[in-house]
């Protein structure tokens, strides 16, 4: 009797596709039962329809939602320790952009914000995504723009 072992790779595969069809089971059967999620509803019903631009669209605003809140973690993480002032994010196709308000003539700090979207950028530029940083001062007295979601104030 000849035993043949999977390879580590091939087992993961096979593990991982055994997930995979079995998840789209579990979806199957809410869908004809009509249990499922209104995303998950969505999701199928995008799928179903063939319609490439709106499965691009979707495949567009997942990814954007993965890597636009792992880009906010991250660069809260970086400036942890110390934080402006104000802090608000707002985000765009393939750009995060981020207001910071400031103590007045803090140099180190404006250095520390700076030098932390260099590192988002260098982490993140390879998947299209990249962040802009405007900094005030707090004499400036300038309040953070409307479009912006206020993280710190």
């Amino acid at each position: 009797m000849t035993e043949t072992l999977e390879s580590p790779k091939q087992d993961l595969q096979s593990t991982w596709f055994d997930n995979f069809v079995a998840k789209l089971r579990v979806h199957e059967l809410a869908l004809e039962t009509n249990t499922a999620s209104e995303e998950v509803r969505s999701f199928y019903d995008t799928i179903f329809s063939g319609n490439i631009d709106s499965m691009a669209l979707m495949n567009k605003t997942h990814i954007q939602k993965h890597f636009v809140g792992k880009i906010i973690v991250d660069y809260v993480k970086i400036i942890h320790q110390n934080s402006p002032l104000k802090l608000a994010f707002d985000y765009n196709d393939s750009e995060i952009l981020v207001w910071a308000e400031i103590p007045n003539d803090d140099e180190a700090m404006e250095r520390k914000l700076i030098m932390a979207e260099a590192k988002i950028n260098a982490k993140y530029h390879e998947f299209g995504f990249d962040m802009t940083t405007t900094i005030v001062e707090a004499r400036d007295f300038m309040a953070i723009p409307n479009h912006y979601k206020t993280f710190i104030d």
